[in-house]
């Protein structure tokens, strides 16, 4: 199994999270999205 996003927004409110995120993990691959402060 394998993901893709493409393109992903997040706003929570009036603050935008995430602008234009694309990402792809293929099957087998870990992969982690951490903020600044590590959490």
């Amino acid at each position: 199994m394998s993901l893709e996003i493409q393109n992903l927004h997040v706003r929570i409110e009036e603050r935008e999270i995430l602008h234009g995120v694309d990402l792809k993990v293929a099957k087998g691959e870990t992969h982690a999205l951490m903020g600044p402060n590590g959490s």
